[in-house]
């Protein structure tokens, strides 16, 4: 296992400059922004073989892979065919990108129709992920969907892979070995679910692991109670609620040997990309302690 960053904390940051800091700083991967707010990228230029030699140079130029391409609010299971016929199109060609450039994972989150109760949408993931599987299949590539609840947003529109009682459904549902989890503790901490156990029990489908932290702030609960979703803030990891060595012994003892991709999303280190840069460093020194 050894220690990536999710390069969304420097999104303005060119191909260049973010592998090399990458490099200078002893990271070992930098999983990639899929969306349109990396600028950087043309996506479907990469796919189609048309402007994937910058990335290409850039892995062997610094010997920094990418370990994944992230993208999470793609509307799978919206309400509207042609937003679902968008997002089958959209994440086809971030996996199609992910093969020419040799990524092995491509993350995102599996949509919601906010008018549908949980189980009603897993009727729908259903419906709608057989197909994207089998695109999965095809390009060698595996789908991974982050487990961050999107709580904080209304409506509801975003995720419904948020626990491990919907994991076992979804991956009963869609069988498909194409299929995986991009875990992230952060947003188990705050639910009250044991992130470790979590780990052990979906030992087969992690694919990837990031790494962000959450820290539960009780006066702003006591006050303001749980619906507001403002008592807990994300942290770089050590400075919030998730116990890495638990949750690391975990990834090791199920043989994960990836990258742990350091999610920078603290509002404590932000605001200048210096203090980004020294948020990723004590987040990545804290981990290496248990990796």
């Amino acid at each position: 296992m050894k220690i990536g960053f999710y390069n969304t904390c420097f999104i303005q940051w060119d191909v260049d400059t973010t592998f090399r800091w990458a490099r200078d700083n002893g990271f070992h991967g930098v999983e990639l922004h899929g969306g349109p707010r990396f600028k950087a990228v043309d996506w479907r230029g990469v796919a189609d073989g048309r402007s994937a030699n910058e990335l290409l140079a850039a892995q062997e130029k610094y010997g920094v892979p990418i370990p994944g391409i992230m993208f999470g609010a793609l509307p799978f299971i919206s309400p509207d065919p042609a937003q679902r016929k968008q997002a089958v199109e959209d994440v086809g060609v971030l996996l199609r990108a992910a093969a020419r450039l040799g990524a092995p994972v491509v993350s995102t989150f599996t949509g919601r129709d906010p008018n549908k109760t949980l189980e009603q949408n897993l009727d729908e993931f259903a419906v709608v992920f057989p197909a994207v599987a089998e695109l999965a299949e095809k390009t060698g590539v595996k789908l991974a969907f982050e487990n961050c609840p999107m709580y904080e947003f209304w409506p509801y529109v975003h995720n419904i892979a948020v626990n491990p009682v919907i994991w076992k459904e979804m991956f009963s549902r869609v069988p498909s070995q194409a299929l995986g989890l991009n875990i992230d503790p952060s947003h188990l901490v705050w639910q009250g679910i044991d992130y470790a156990k979590a780990v052990l029990d979906f030992k087969d489908r992690i694919v990837i692991a990031q790494a962000k932290d959450t820290e539960v702030l009780p006066n702003v609960l006591r006050e303001e109670g749980m619906l507001t979703c403002r008592w807990w803030r994300h942290r770089i990891p050590g400075q919030g609620d998730v116990d890495w060595n638990k949750f690391v012994t975990a990834l090791h003892e199920i043989g994960y040997d990836g990258i742990l991709s350091i999610e920078h999303e603290d509002p404590i280190w932000t605001g200048t990309d210096d203090l980004v840069a020294r948020g990723l460093i004590h987040a990545k020194r804290h981990l290496e302690n248990f990796i």
